[in-house]
């Protein structure tokens, strides 16, 4: 792949992951990271490392999406390396049709996988790599916040702890004139709370 044509793609990525760095800075850095690399690459190795730096993407752009509420009935748990559920999981939850969405997420996060564990990757496929996975996180991130379902959720992780069991409930705050019902953002590991409706009012408290 000539240094030109590898500029521009560099180009189409970064309007690519323009959008997303508003919703996942640590996402749009990975895949920031990636891109560099690829344009520096030249070995098997270096190649097959673009689909472990997507993967780790993919995981963590799909924890900042799921809520533990999107869990489906009979279903408890589930890891929080489990990108692809996680995935599905979310977009289940969206009231229209994203089967093909998730079957995109899935064959995307594959190839991440097999870019990773492919002893002859070459700089095509990590290059196929990147852009299926920049193109349908974005899609993604696009039909999650038309969906409403990340409304009022600036954290996906809870900056006391560190936890990812962070879950969103109404609460009555109390008032002059009784008391008024807001959404609050609480971590079920240390009892930290958020709530935006008051000013991105945030501390650690028993009432969670």
């Amino acid at each position: 792949m000539s240094e030109d044509l590898t500029s521009v793609w560099k180009i189409t990525v970064n309007i690519l992951t323009k959008h997303l760095i508003e919703h996942n800075a640590t996402v749009a850095r990975q895949i920031d990271i990636a891109m560099d690399q690829l344009i520096t690459a030249g070995s098997a190795e270096e190649f097959q490392q673009i689909g472990i730096i997507m993967r780790d993407a993919w995981i963590e752009f799909s924890q900042s999406i799921f809520r533990k509420e999107f869990l489906p009935t009979g279903v408890n748990s589930i890891s929080s390396a489990d990108a692809k559920r996680l995935v599905q999981y979310s977009l289940k939850k969206v009231k229209s049709n994203t089967e093909y969405l998730i079957e995109l997420s899935k064959t995307a996060f594959n190839l991440c996988n097999k870019v990773e564990h492919d002893l002859n990757a070459t700089q095509e496929m990590a290059l196929q790599c990147i852009i299926s996975s920049v193109m349908c996180m974005g899609l993604i991130q696009k039909t999650m916040i038309n969906s409403d379902l990340l409304i009022s959720r600036p954290y996906y992780r809870c900056p006391s702890c560190g936890s990812l069991k962070l879950e969103t409930k109404e609460h009555w705050e109390p008032d002059i004139e009784g008391a008024f019902k807001v959404d609050k953002l609480t971590c079920t590991e240390c009892g930290w709370f958020y709530i935006e409706e008051m000013g991105g009012m945030s501390g650690v408290g028993e009432d969670t």
